[in-house]
């Protein structure tokens, strides 16, 4: 009797063993896909902030970009009229010479 229960004992070990194996491996699975996902999270995350930072230097440039347009049309509002004046002078002058 003590040989079969022996045999029995140490059965149930040798299936317990084999079940706490599978057991640690899976939880060795579940852990690397957690370090998995908690790597991609993190990577997102800062994709996610340099998008922002993308979105607000995009921002800033077109604000930039729209004072330089504005200024530039002044530039030329003020060229066309100083140009007007200098021809309008020059004209002046050669009256005044020719008379």
């Amino acid at each position: 009797m003590r040989a079969a229960y022996a045999s029995d004992y140490w059965t149930t070990m040798s299936k317990l063993d084999s079940a706490t194996e599978r057991f640690k491996a899976a939880l060795d699975k579940l852990e690397a896909g957690l370090h998995r996902q908690l790597v991609r999270a993190q990577a997102s995350s800062r994709l996610e902030e340099e998008v922002n930072a993308l979105k607000e230097d995009r921002a800033q440039l077109a604000e930039e970009l729209d004072q330089l347009k504005s200024d530039a049309r002044r530039m030329n509002e003020l060229n066309e009229r100083a140009s007007e004046t200098l021809a309008n002078t020059i004209e002046g002058i050669r009256e005044v010479l020719a008379d």
